[in-house]
């Protein structure tokens, strides 16, 4: 049986794969929110905007074959040449710089000689925020054209050593280890240069005081993002350092190079698809747009809620339909048969909200019945359908020779009608149940508006009125994970119902 379920789950990737793909394609289908404000003419500051919304759903991407990826230095070569031009892209251009900041001096700074003088002198005052940010130099020379690219030159001259990887490794590890003052301000002088180390210890690292002064400088060296505060509980500490992950994500080619093998890899995993499969294996969904959290930590706070009571009324569901599907059958015909099959095709009728919503008024305000009815209410989604699905098959065993043949043996009625009917009966019931969980989650969000229980499918609302893309595809890619593990789950207990199953799959393997 368990060779069974490891070939069902294998079979179950390329669907996976698929769903992703579809899944990745309504992504696309999504507005732009940077579609407004990208024409050079636009306010700096609202391009600004509009650049970084793009960026965060990877729309700055291609879908999925990058043939030209970009790092740190093809960025910094095309926002030098814009400066040194002079053109209507230069002020967007020295924002993004100062942006790269210290990332960008080792590709920029040699190339500064290669310049004619009053190109040099645009550069190094597009620099100045970062010198500023660095703590060096003063207003005299970083205002003036000609003395800013002589600031730079021997800054270069001076401090070049610091800019490797070595150096900032080992500056890094004494921060996480004893961290001082003085160290922190060492890291600061090297500026988004550190950022890779910086991140890469925030993920390893679980000393609060280290958090504290590495999320502190991350966030002096970019602007923006959130610092660990002293006294943090774990859980605080945890939900920034995954900001700090999810920011990282987007944002790591703007400050690291590409070399060798990793521009190869490029190709691919610089694109659209390849980031948002990679960022939804690895967790890194990104910021909900509503209330700035990372789409993984409210998914792992409203998903069980939400998949718990589909869970639920799925169960009490078919607890309710296959005895009531069975009886039924086993009184075709009669009164009780007559009453089920009215009843059910009234639930089928009512509109799951209606439902809902007379069970809240039903509830009063009591805790019990507003934890209990909400499952109620998914419920009747199930039984309905179930009930008339299992009647339907309890008749056509109870037809089957084998039923006869028990029957002519003198054995009980109970056993005639559960151990030989029911049981091959109970094989399309499993199968549609595994078809009505994603049904059950739909009816679930409609549930928790109505009785305002803050699961998946309250958010999925709040996020729609706020136009919340990244939460959206979020739970569209769980949904469609957690179906298509309730459908290899029912064919598991296909194959545990019915063993023919497991023997044309062990005949097909032979074969």
């Amino acid at each position: 049986m368990l060779a069974f379920a490891i070939r069902r789950a294998v079979w179950a990737l390329p669907t996976l794969f698929g769903v992703s793909l579809v899944v990745f394609l309504l992504t696309t289908l999504l507005p732009d929110p940077g579609g407004e404000g990208e024409d050079a003419t636009a306010e700096l500051a609202s391009r600004m905007r509009a650049a970084e919304l793009r960026r965060s759903r990877f729309l700055d991407l291609p879908r999925f074959l990058n043939t030209s990826p970009r790092d740190v230095g093809t960025r910094v070569d095309e926002y030098v040449s814009h400066l040194a031009a002079a053109d209507a892209e230069a002020p967007f251009a020295a924002a993004r710089l100062t942006q790269m900041g210290g990332a960008a001096l080792p590709w920029l700074l040699p190339k500064l000689d290669n310049l004619t003088p009053s190109e040099r002198g645009r550069v190094a005052l597009a620099l100045a925020p970062v010198a500023r940010r660095m703590g060096l130099g003063d207003e005299r020379d970083l205002g003036t054209p000609a003395l800013a690219a002589l600031f730079w030159t021997r800054f270069w001259d001076d401090r070049s050593v610091d800019f490797t990887a070595p150096a900032v490794r080992r500056g890094v590890l004494r921060l996480v280890e004893r961290g001082t003052e003085l160290r922190e301000q060492e890291l600061v002088l090297v500026d988004t240069f550190a950022l890779r180390e910086v991140i890469a210890a925030m993920k390893r690292t679980r000393d609060r005081e280290a958090l504290v002064r590495l999320t502190r400088l991350a966030a002096h060296v970019t602007g923006q993002g959130r610092v660990v505060p002293t006294g943090a509980d774990p859980a605080q500490a945890k939900a920034i350092v995954s900001e700090w992950s999810s920011w990282w994500f987007v944002h790591e080619t703007d400050y690291v190079e590409l070399r060798g093998g990793e521009k190869v890899a490029a190709s691919i995993s610089q694109t659209r698809y390849a980031k948002w499969m990679l960022g939804a294996a690895t967790g890194q969904l990104g910021l909900s747009t509503r209330d700035g959290l990372p789409i993984l930590d409210k998914l792992l706070v409203r998903a069980p809620i939400t998949l718990g009571m589909a869970l639920l009324g799925l169960l009490l569901g078919l607890a309710l339909a296959v005895p009531l599907g069975a009886l039924a059958a086993w009184q075709r015909g009669r009164a009780i048969d007559h009453v089920t099959g009215a009843v059910m095709v009234a639930l089928y009728a009512l509109p799951t909200f209606l439902v809902a919503e007379v069970l809240r008024v039903r509830a009063g305000g009591q805790l019990l019945y507003e934890t209990f009815f909400p499952v109620v209410a998914l419920a009747t989604v199930a039984v309905a359908a179930t009930t008339q699905q299992q009647r339907a098959a309890m008749i056509e065993a109870l037809a089957e020779d084998y039923v006869r043949v028990a029957r002519a043996k003198g054995a009980r009625t109970l056993r005639v009608a559960v151990v030989h009917a029911l049981r091959n009966a109970l094989v399309p019931t499993v199968t549609l149940a595994g078809l009505q969980f994603p049904a059950l989650l739909g009816a679930a969000f409609v549930v928790e508006e109505v009785f305002d229980i803050h699961g998946m499918g309250w958010e999925t609302l709040r996020a729609i009125e706020a136009r919340d893309a990244a939460w959206i595809v979020g739970v569209t890619l769980l949904c469609a994970v957690v179906t298509t593990f309730g459908l290899v789950m029912s064919d598991v207990a296909y194959g545990i119902l019915d063993p023919r199953v497991r023997e044309s799959w062990a005949g097909a393997r032979r074969s």
